[in-house]
């Protein structure tokens, strides 16, 4: 269940107690929620049955009584255009103001006189509705791409369904933009200055990729089960703006989750903290295929994750770390000979600090990559 606190939303109005509140479990409302369960992303018209004492409204949805905020001037007799936008921990629509901006409003389960149904509802709009418009969109699109069109088994009377064209010509911005963007892009450094605390780093480098964007629908879908909160949205380009799909930017940028989605694959660059860049680079391998994975269905996934860093007394560095299964294999890769003589020996440090933190180094490759000298080829194989 949602927590009010986190959210950080006043209710509507002050409830009137004159009953109980509703749980989350009351059987009216478990047989509400299933009732739309098949229904997400749909939109759907509600009928205004009456305005309740504390502000919110009955209406007539599914064929079934909720109780639920509305934007100001709406009145009984109308109807309301919603969209489904999540089931748990209640459902909650998508409305539209008569400023024609977006609101959320959860709705609850009542019978005819809204009784047993005043349990405080959220009612989100500004920047917080803001935050969920994209979602909204993208759920209705996918609702529209699942729906076969009718036809011919020959593909005869087949037809592009509006989801379709809507990627399509994301896709073709995404292409047309005239430098091609490989990675998400971090505004700001991830740590204010140079640190040597690996738990520090770590936890920086976790959040920039979780706040990178790239993720921000399945979060919006755990804040629909009220494992995030508004704020933690919030932190997410998405939630600052939401610029036509085929804008150059945003186009690239929703080609990067695509990728994501179908590779395993995400990218991210900018600054590990100022003036060290950082490109980092994390895959998964599902059928452990990669270095030290076993043959065979059960195999444990790998991971792979690289980055390039370039420090004052070592220069470039390359580093190349895959975990499959309980089994760490890292390469290291210097831009001179004397880096990779240091590193050399600071090898026995590196094996003892991972053997104490409880993840054994199994193998670990040291080598020195010269850069070439302007105008001649380097002798290293790609």
């Amino acid at each position: 269940m949602l927590s009010r606190d986190q959210l950080s939303i006043p209710q509507v109005a002050r409830t009137a107690p004159v009953a109980a509140a509703q749980g989350v479990a009351d059987p009216r409302q478990q047989d509400f929620q299933r009732a739309l369960s098949v229904m997400l992303g749909q939109s759907m018209q509600a009928e205004v049955l009456s305005k309740l004492p504390d502000g919110s409204f009955m209406v007539r949805v599914a064929d079934m009584a909720a109780r639920m905020p509305l934007p100001n001037g709406a009145q009984p007799g109308t109807q309301v255009p919603l969209t489904l936008v999540a089931i748990n921990p209640r459902p909650t629509f998508q409305v539209q103001t008569a400023q024609g901006t977006p609101a959320f409003a959860e709705a609850a389960a009542a019978d005819a006189q809204g009784a047993a149904a005043n349990a405080p509802l959220a009612y989100l709009e500004g920047k917080a509705a803001a935050a969920m418009t994209r979602t909204a969109a993208l759920l209705a699109s996918a609702q529209t791409l699942a729906r076969v069109p009718g036809g011919a088994a020959d593909g005869a009377n087949a037809s592009i369904s509006t989801a379709g064209k809507a990627l399509g010509d994301v896709i073709a911005a995404a292409q047309k933009a005239e430098t091609q963007s490989t990675a998400a892009l971090g505004r700001t450094p991830l740590l204010p200055a140079a640190s040597a605390d690996a738990g520090q780093i770590a936890a920086a480098l976790q959040d920039g990729l979780g706040k990178s964007g790239l993720f921000y629908e399945s979060h919006v879908a755990d804040w629909a089960q009220g494992a995030r909160t508004l704020g933690d949205l919030a932190a997410e380009p998405q939630a600052r703006g939401t610029p036509a799909p085929t804008d150059p930017a945003t186009a690239q940028f929703i080609n990067l989750q695509l990728n994501a989605h179908e590779q395993g694959r995400v990218a991210w660059q900018g600054q590990l903290w100022p003036g060290q860049d950082l490109h980092w680079e994390v895959e998964r391998d599902a059928h452990g295929n990669g270095q030290g994975g076993q043959d065979g269905g059960d195999a444990a996934p790998t991971w792979q994750s690289s980055l390039r860093l370039r420090f004052g007394a070592l220069g470039e560095i390359a580093a190349r770390v895959v975990l499959s299964g309980d089994q760490l294999h890292i390469q290291l890769d210097a831009a001179s000979q004397e880096a990779g003589d240091a590193m050399q020996a600071a090898r026995d440090r590196l094996s003892d600090a991972l053997a104490a933190a409880g993840t054994p180094l199994s193998t670990l490759a040291i080598k020195a990559v010269p850069s070439a000298p302007p105008g001649e080829a380097s002798d290293e194989q790609p």
